[in-house]
């Protein structure tokens, strides 16, 4: 059962309910004197009831009875009556007198059964002393059989009633079958299953001893009474099996194998069924997430003294004038926690005429500030669940406590040990606390002394609060009496001689902690036990010590320290079942559970009877909480945790050990029968006497670990429960990934589809966002901060439909994977792990959306704005606030922080250098702050304050461990050294710019006269000074790489070039003065000596290598810039116009503009480079930063730039695809690889094209001239004048081409020669060629005529008794002889082409009267699209004659939807409404397809731009023309029918290069064919 079936139960438990399956075998030791006593036993047993959801007993009754148990402890007076009849009877008594000894302690006094080492069994220390045991377990039968016969003659004397004497004759099992089954309800008794094995042989007479007699007769009353009458009366669960066997052989082994066998297979059977039926009709239960009420609920149970401050508050909660906070505070132990918890119970009792509303929380180091606040805001408010933002949730807290309307109940709310938050060491934030409460509001806040800061900031805060209670010591009589009492409930006592001691612990320490931890000392205490002063520590934490080295002594050290180090370092807790499984893993501990003298097995685990045992010996301290719907073991008091560190996790090696151990467990690498290496070090004790491998390969039997847990197929549909995320595992992989270092793995499940996919179907939006910033500053810096972004852009239409998470990916990353080609996993994970497709839609050729940028808000912004910015290289950019205040905002966060929590603090100005900011203060401070290290910031040292005190910093320049700093209207740089003034450089003029040599140590000072001076600073020498010519304030000096030349660039726009050769006399080598009159907004330079120059009216380009103009660039007309930047490889030019809320992006060859970004309506904004990677926005309230790589990766995407108008495809499953927008150009798409493959240019716009079927020739009309051209090379063949056409068709095979006029005849000519064949004189409407390729249909005057193609006559027109105009009309391609007509009068036709012969198919009603523009058909003549109304597709279904209105998800567009087969593609707005102010996916159109013959849908996918067209192929590809030229193509995947569209990969976007020249296709310069029409009278 341990190897077959417990394994499998425990895996089906875990992966398909998340439940912990555990067999506890108290008999699982082979050596008897392990096993558990029975007192353990019945304990063990007892709490499987209460805690197991249904099945929590197992009984195998066999052949064998079992010998007598020794009792435990007997009563004085019995024992010594015992001894007397032994006496009487001729015994020996010694024996009984050496294995039982009297013990006053106990209550009534007793005879304790001792251990080999001569202790009480309750008090015994195991001692490893292997003879002395063997000895000892020689005298228990000798004691058994005295013990019978006296007990026996007791009963026949009349001095022991038979009830009383069964103790001494009943053996384990039939003790624990009837503790398991007597005095239970039916419903219990249905939870037990109890399998009965006879096995008969026959014996010859008196082939028993006498001695098995009486055993054999107490099996047979349990077997063939107790037993079947419990079937009887309770319908117990009991199956009976009897095996006969011959006189010769006797029960052998292939019996025993046999049976073995078929009674694996009935209980696994047995226990699934059980397992199921409990599941399934378990009452669905409000979790607790983080149980504080049940936490409040063990905490209040251990208020067992009473305290005077309780009166306090009650006082407090009863009280109508409270407007402030109750403040508890006291020391480390003094039981606040307890007391608030007492007090929480209580509340609902002292308010209850009142009906409060309590809520409680309990502060530990999983929580943090956000947590708290976002539980308090949901639980008193539903209506702020989707708010997460730090700033919102301290204002929306601080509301529901000031402005609680007085109608409601009163509202108390506990927070015990807030200042255990994180970040509270240093000084306190208390911005999120009100400053005055409702009337009907309580907050009640405990704080510790041990931070006086803390409690310091509190009383400031409140200065007129007189409600902060200290918590005072419990006095030493209470401490006494519960000592007694809890000794008393354990039926001990202890001496007056142990009493006097404890009475002097007790006058020095009186703490509750101590009071239980000396509890655990007393309850072990013989009344022979000797206590001197050295006994009893005074010090809490050396008594949790002393606690532990018992139970090392006990249990082993291996087994205690690892225990307690898993039960302390995994992150909320471990489950009983968890922390075998942990252990098995931890090849220490299973190494001291090896069997000895035996093989290595290949399946073993630590039993599960230690385990219980170990933690039974931590009850009370240790207790099981429902944390995230789990039930969890968790330390009661925070300092077990310290402690434990300080013993056993003191070296951070071996914290990372624990750390890795429990990643591997919650990752699932050892489980689904994977053999774990079981490496054996010098410093393991085993008890294995036998030669073990160092690398054996061991199953420990643990459990998977899926992301989701899922019931299997065979559970019927309605009784099935929604699937569920596995919490444990996405609360903690992540939490020990980082903790036992192993970053790369933490990288990865961070772009993990999966796993992002179960954290939001968790609803933990806001762990996974700061799991990935956490993880960002570790790995995958950009990309995790780009799917950070994405996520939050996406939250409101995730938080709804979380399975959407795909579709979002390729719609908003898919795009960018030429960028970052990692998150490959994290956009199509079935590709990368060769997974079959989902049903639904999938990208084959996403368009890029617009660019992902993250928005930081600031608290304060809402009311101050930002005065002042400065960026750096890492991403983190520093403002001023108009109030002074200095915030951060970083690259993929959305709220930033402040600098410093100072209120003294004024700052005036900001810069930035690299990475480090400077900012002045308003008292001439000057503050530092490194972005990378994000240390505090740290002040430098002035020399020279007063100098500065009202000045404003002008720039900062950091070289190495130098810093040069000057100011606005001075002359004097400050050159600091490791953060101390080392010297200042003094100028003529008033310094405007600096720049610096390589090593840094020369110093190049622009001035606002146009001079530059130049210092080598360590020598204090003043080396040149030299002047521009037009005297201009200088703005940049910028040096070559080799500091041989300068170039000084002036307001004006002045470039001047220095030679500098001989640095003391500079040479002005060139100047480039500019034309265009106004001062420069902007400079920018790149290292490729390209300088940007911008000014209102033009942007220039300077090659800085010749000092001359590269190009230049104006605005739009009725525009004027306001700043522009380079990006790294100066192809790009990013520009902000005037009034203009977005920021353009101009190529620098071509000088189109490829790109907009949307900058959120925002008109005040700077731009700021933060180095190379990223470009941040700032606005007067927050900032707004892109990565680079993904603007240019945007600008670089193929398009036109203008609205597409016709997309064809050509080919199956996505071959290519064509599009025109209205301008010169047909695009040629490559859909399997993601390029565009050139364009046809013509001379004129295109206003028509059709392909060939082959997709051999493309043929197009351009301001009245038809264009073939071959694809394959892009070869003009012929370019045909004097056609008059404005649309051309042609014929399926590809043979012949129409040339549609609105003038003159309509054409038919050769599409391979162009020679013309014939002219159909009539003007046809909406023409088009019949399947065949033998008729032009098209409707003239109201009537549908079918022209032949060879003579252009016209041979047939459709007739009908209805006499209305036909409006519409389309061919079904899978039945090319049939059209289906729609008429004015709502009549729909089927028109037999080859018979001339029609057929009412159905009658539509006035409101689903056909639309033109708007018929379509699928091939196969099974559907039809008539009409759309807004949000209503109305569908006729041909094969059974219905009409059908389909029902749509929002406003559909009329020019994007189409049908093929059985499936309708759609594109329309969203009907949900968004409340998130950052996402563009409700703003833009969605694609939907449907399934027609049940109206289910398939799919959707997230468009994130505009469509203009769609076209949809037969095999259920969908092209998407979008409005800014650019192309889609998507596949719709149903699975369920088995349809894919689409077996090959996805193709993110072929990159155009902007240097580039694009393949482009010419035309014939002129027309090498020419029509003439004749005149009519002459054909």
């Amino acid at each position: 059962m341990r190897q077959r079936v417990f394994p499998r139960l425990r895996e089906y438990c875990r992966s398909t309910y998340g439940l912990d399956f555990r067999v506890i075998d108290p008999y699982e030791a082979t050596d008897p004197k392990n096993w558990p006593t029975q007192q353990e036993r019945l304990q063990i047993l007892e709490n499987c009831w209460n805690n197991s959801l249904h099945s929590f007993f197992v009984g195998l009754v066999g052949e064998q009875y079992g010998d007598a148990c020794l009792p435990e402890q007997v009563e004085a007076s019995e024992f010594q009556h015992i001894l007397q009849v032994c006496q009487r009877m001729g015994f020996k008594t010694d024996v009984l007198e050496k294995c039982y000894r009297r013990d006053e302690n106990t209550i009534p006094p007793s005879f304790c059964i001792l251990e080999p080492s001569g202790q009480c069994k309750q008090t015994s220390v195991q001692q490893e002393n292997p003879t002395e045991e063997k000895n000892w377990c020689k005298v228990f039968p000798e004691v058994r059989r005295i013990l019978h016969d006296a007990v026996n003659q007791c009963i026949q004397e009349g001095t022991m009633t038979h009830d009383k004497a069964q103790k001494y004759f009943l053996s384990a099992l039939e003790n624990d079958l009837r503790y398991a089954y007597e005095g239970h309800s039916s419903e219990d008794i249905a939870r037990c299953v109890c399998y009965v094995h006879k096995i008969t042989v026959p014996m010859k007479e008196n082939t028993i001893p006498p001695e098995k007699e009486d055993q054999l007769h107490r099996l047979s009353q349990l077997r063939d009474h107790f037993l079947p009458s419990l079937v009887a009366s309770h319908k117990a669960v009991v199956y009976c099996t009897t095996t006969k066997c011959n006189r010769l052989q006797c029960y052998t082994s292939e019996m025993r194998l046999d049976f073995g066998v078929g009674l694996c297979e009935q209980l696994n059977v047995d226990l699934k069924r059980l397992i199921d039926h409990t599941v399934l009709n378990k009452r669905t239960v409000t979790v607790d997430k983080f149980a504080e009420k049940d936490l409040c609920r063990i905490f209040s149970s251990l208020y067992r003294i009473e305290r005077a401050e309780v009166e306090h508050v009650k006082s407090y909660l009863e009280g109508k004038n409270t407007l402030f906070p109750f403040i508890l505070n006291g020391g480390p132990y003094s039981g606040k926690t307890v007391l608030l918890a007492h007090c929480a119970r209580q509340a609902s009792v002292w308010l209850k005429n009142l009906d409060p509303e309590i809520h409680v929380y309990f502060i530990d180091v999983n929580n943090s500030l956000r947590q708290l606040l976002k539980d308090i805001c949901e639980r008193v408010d539903s209506s702020n669940t989707n708010i997460s933002n730090i700033f919102q949730l301290k204002e929306n807290f601080k509301r529901l406590l000031t402005s609680r309307s007085p109608s409601k109940n009163p509202l108390v709310i506990i927070i015990d040990g807030l200042d255990q938050l994180p970040k509270t060491d240093g000084q306190p934030d208390l911005t999120c606390l009100p400053k005055a409460l409702a009337p009907n509001v309580k907050l009640l806040i405990s704080v510790s002394t041990n931070k006086p800061a803390f409690l310091a900031a509190l009383k400031k805060y409140y200065p007129e609060s007189a409600l902060f209670c200290e918590l005072r010591q419990v006095d030493t009589k209470s401490c006494n009496q519960l000592l007694t009492t809890l000794l008393q409930e354990s039926n001990r006592k202890i001496t007056s001689g142990q009493q006097v001691y404890v009475n002097e612990a007790l006058k020095k320490c009186t703490v509750p902690l101590y009071m239980d931890l000396l509890y655990r000392q007393a309850v072990r205490w013989n009344s022979e036990f000797e206590i001197t002063e050295e006994t009893l520590d005074l010090e809490v934490h050396n008594n949790i010590v002393l606690m532990f080295d018992h139970m090392e002594r006990k249990h082993g050290k291996a087994l205690v320290s690892k225990a307690l180090s898993y039960l302390t370092l995994a992150r909320y807790g471990m489950t009983t079942a968890e922390l075998t499984d942990v252990l098995s893993c931890d090849d220490e501990v299973l190494a001291s559970f090896l069997p000895q003298d035996e093989l290595v097995p290949a399946t073993f685990r630590v039993p599960e009877m230690s385990v219980e045992s170990l933690l039974s010996d931590l009850t009370g301290f240790l207790v099981l909480r429902n944390i995230l719907g789990t039930q969890t073991l968790s330390w009661v008091n925070r300092h077990f945790p310290l402690v434990v560190c300080k013993q056993y996790l003191c070296s951070e090696e071996m914290c990372l050990k624990i750390h890795h151990v429990l990643s591997d467990y919650f990752s699932g690498s050892w489980a689904n029968g994977t053999k774990k290496p079981l490496i054996i070090t010098k410093d393991m004790q085993m008890q294995s006497s036998s030669d073990v491998p160092q690398n054996t390969y061991i199953d420990r039997q643990v459990p998977s670990q899926p992301w989701i847990f899922s019931q299997p197929f065979y559970v019927s549909t309605p009784m099935r429960t929604p699937r569920h995320p596995n919490l444990r595992k996405l609360h903690r992989l992540s939490f020990h990934l980082l903790k036992s270092g192993r970053i790369e793995e933490l990288g990865n499940q961070m772009i993990s589809q999966e796993y992002l996919q179960e954290m939001l179907r968790a609803m933990l939006d806001d762990e996974l966002y700061l799991w990935l910033e956490k993880t960002s500053q570790l790995i995958f810096p950009r990309e995790l901060q780009l799917v950070q972004v994405i996520l939050r852009s996406s939250a409101c239409l995730l938080k709804n439909n979380p399975a959407d998470l795909q579709t979002v990916l390729q719609a908003k990353l898919l795009p960018f994977l030429s960028v970052f080609p990692s998150l490959e996993e994290c956009v199509n994970p079935a590709r990368v792990e060769g997974m079959s497709l989902k049903c639904g839609m999938s990208t084959v050729l996403p368009s890029v959306p617009s660019v992902p940028y993250s928005q930081s808000t600031l608290q304060d912004s809402m009311v101050s704005q930002i005065m002042q910015s400065a960026g750096s290289h890492c991403g983190a950019v520093v403002v001023l606030l108009d109030n002074r205040a200095a915030w951060v905002c970083n690259v993929g966060t959305c709220e930033g922080f402040k600098l410093t929590q100072s209120t003294n603090l004024k700052f005036t100005s900001v810069c930035s250098s690299g990475n480090t900011f400077l900012l002045s203060s308003c008292c001439g401070k000057l503050v530092l702050w490194d972005a990378v290290v994000k240390t505090q910031p740290l002040e430098i040292k002035i020399q020279h304050a007063e100098n500065h005190d009202s000045t404003i910093l002008e720039g900062v320049l950091a070289s190495g461990e130098n810093l040069f700093v000057w100011w606005r209207g001075q002359n004097v740089v400050n050159v600091f050294v490791d953060r101390e003034e080392r010297t200042q450089l003094c100028c003529t003029y008033e310094i405007t710019c600096v720049s610096c040599s390589g090593e840094g140590n020369t110093i190049y000072c622009g001035q606002n006269e146009g001079s530059v001076t130049i210092f080598d600073w360590p020598n204090g020498q003043l080396l040149a000074t030299f002047t521009c010519l037009k005297s201009m304030p200088l703005i940049v000096i910028i040096l070559t790489e080799s500091d041989e030349a300068i170039s000084c660039v002036d307001q004006a726009g002045d470039v001047f070039a220095w030679d500098l050769e001989m640095i003391t006399e500079p040479v002005l080598i060139c100047e480039n003065h500019c034309r265009i009159r106004g001062e420069v907004l902007n400079t920018d330079y790149k290292g490729e000596n390209i300088l940007l120059i911008c000014k209102k009216q033009q942007i220039q380009l300077i090659d800085l290598d010749q000092t001359e103009i590269l190009d230049q660039f104006n605005p739009p007309r009725g525009k004027t810039f306001k700043q522009a930047i380079m990006d790294q490889n100066s192809h790009f030019i990013l520009a902000l116009l005037c009034n203009c809320p977005f920021l353009l992006v101009w190529n620098c060859t071509s000088g189109q503009c490829v790109l907009s970004l949307d900058t959120g309506n925002c008109q005040d904004i700077k731009l700021l480079k933060c180095g190379t990677t990223y470009l941040a926005a700032i606005t007067s309230v927050g900032v707004l930063v892109w990565d680079m790589d993904l603007i240019r990766a945007s600008a670089l995407a193929p398009k036109s730039g203008k609205r597409v108008t016709i997309i064809v495809a050509v080919g199956s499953h996505g071959g290519s695809c064509y599009s025109a927008d209205g301008s010169k150009h047909v695009w040629k798409w490559a859909v399997s690889s993601g390029k565009v493959e050139g364009r046809f240019l013509h001379q004129g716009s295109v206003k028509s094209m059709c392909i060939s079927g082959d997709g051999n020739y493309l043929v197009s009309v351009a301001d009245g001239d038809i264009y073939v051209w071959e694809t394959c090379n892009g070869e003009n063949t012929y370019r045909i004048s004097g056609s008059q056409a404005y649309k051309v068709l042609i014929t399926p095979k590809g043979n012949f081409g129409v040339a549609m006029s609105e003038k003159g005849s309509a054409r038919v000519w050769k599409l391979q020669s162009g020679h013309s064949i014939c002219s159909i004189h009539l003007h046809l409407r909406n023409a088009n060629i019949s399947p065949e390729g033998t008729f032009l249909l098209g409707v003239n005057n109201g009537n549908l005529l079918a022209a032949s193609l060879w003579s252009g006559n016209v041979n047939k027109c459709f007739s009908c008794s209805d006499q209305s105009d036909v409006v519409a009309f389309h061919s079904v391609l899978d039945h090319p002889d049939f059209v289906i007509v729609a008429l004015a009068s709502g009549a729909l036709y089927s028109w037999k082409l080859t018979e001339d012969t029609t057929c009412h198919q159905i009658q539509l009603p006035d409101s689903l009267l056909c639309q033109p523009e708007i018929f379509g058909f699928s091939s196969d003549g099974g559907y039809a699209i008539l009409s759309i109304s807004e949000c209503t597709i109305n569908i006729v279904n041909f094969s059974n004659s219905k009409l059908c209105s389909l029902r749509t998800e929002g406003h559909v567009l009329q020019t994007t939807v189409g049908v093929s087969g059985q499936y309708v593609v759609y594109a329309c707005y969203s009907s949900l409404v968004c409340r998130n102010l950052s996402c563009d996916l409700h703003e833009k159109p969605m694609l939907v397809a449907v399934r027609l013959t049940d109206g289910e849908t398939i799919g959707r996918f997230y468009l994130c731009k505009m469509p203009s067209v769609l076209a949809l192929s037969k095999d259920l590809i969908v092209y998407v023309g979008f409005e800014d030229g650019s192309v889609g193509v998507y596949a719709v995947n149903d699975t369920r029918v088995g349809n894919s569209s689409w077996k090959g990969d996805t193709q993110s976007p072929t990159l155009l290069h902007p240097l580039d020249e694009q393949l482009i296709w010419s035309p014939l310069l002129k027309p090498n064919l020419t029509w003439i029409e004749l005149p009519l009278e002459l054909i």
